[in-house]
C-alpha cells in the first residue's frame, strides 16, 4: 500500500486495472488487488452468509439506524455499529442456516430511558393502542422526548415505521398498520429520539402482536 499526495489529476477512488484507490482518515492511498484464487471455506462462507442476512434485514429502515446508532459510531458508520450488534447478539445460527433473533434485536442504543410498557392492543381495522408510563423527568427522561415505533412482519418481509408519532408525556399513542397486515403476527419496537434529534434510548422490543 502507498500514501500520495494530489498528482496531475487529483486523487482517485475505485478500481483501475490492477489498483485501487481509496482514503482512510482524510488520506488517500492506493494498494494492489490481492493475487489469490484460493476458495473461501466453510467457515468464511458462513460468515459471509452471516453479514448478508443482517445488512439484508437492517437496510430498509437504514435512516433509523443512522439515527439511533449516531453516538457510538467514532471511525466506523452507524451501519456498521448495528451490523456488529446483531452479529455478536441477535442471531439465531445453527451452523447452518442463521435468522435474526427478533427479541434481541434493537434499531437504536443511546442513554435516554425507556418507558414501562403497559399494554399493547390489536384493534379493528389493524390498529394498535400501546400505553406506557415514564420514570421521574430528568435529563435522560423529558416529556417532550419523542417515540417511535417500528413493525416487522415476517410473512410479508416489510418494516412499517411510524418516527415521533408521540411524546413521552402522552403515554398512549393508537397506530394504523396496513390493512394487508391484517392476519398477520408482527414483531414490535418502541424506542425515543430527543427534541433535539442528537440523543436516543436503546429500543424495546414490545414482542408479537397478531394485527385483526
Amino acid at each position: 500500500m502507498a500514501k500520495y499526495k494530489n498528482g496531475i489529476n487529483g486523487a482517485f477512488s475505485g478500481k483501475i486495472g490492477a489498483v485501487v484507490g481509496a482514503s482512510y482518515m482524510g488520506i488517500s492511498y492506493i494498494r494492489s488487488l490481492p493475487e489469490t484464487t484460493k476458495p473461501a471455506t466453510e467457515k468464511q462462507l458462513h460468515q459471509r452468509l452471516k453479514f448478508s442476512v443482517i445488512i439484508a434485514w437492517l437496510q430498509p429502515v437504514l435512516a433509523l439506524i443512522n439515527i439511533g446508532f449516531q453516538i457510538f459510531t467514532g471511525d466506523k458508520t452507524a451501519m456498521n455499529r448495528a451490523v456488529s450488534y446483531h452479529m455478536k447478539e441477535a442471531l439465531i445460527d445453527n451452523g447452518k442456516e442463521v435468522a435474526i433473533d427478533f427479541k434481541k434485536a434493537i434499531f437504536s442504543r443511546g442513554e435516554l430511558l425507556v418507558s414501562w410498557i403497559l399494554e399493547v392492543l390489536s384493534l379493528a381495522s389493524a390498529m394498535l393502542n400501546v400505553k406506557w408510563d415514564n420514570g421521574p423527568e430528568s435529563l435522560f427522561n423529558k416529556a417532550d422526548d419523542k417515540a417511535t415505533f417500528i413493525f416487522y412482519n415476517p410473512q410479508k418481509e416489510k418494516f412499517v415505521s411510524f418516527k415521533g408519532v408521540a411524546r413521552r408525556r402522552d403515554k398512549e399513542t393508537v397506530l394504523r398498520l396496513p390493512k394487508r397486515f391484517a392476519g398477520d403476527t408482527v414483531h414490535a419496537w418502541m424506542l425515543y429520539i430527543n427534541a433535539k434529534g442528537d440523543m436516543v434510548s436503546t429500543s424495546v422490543y414490545l414482542g408479537e402482536i397478531v394485527v385483526v
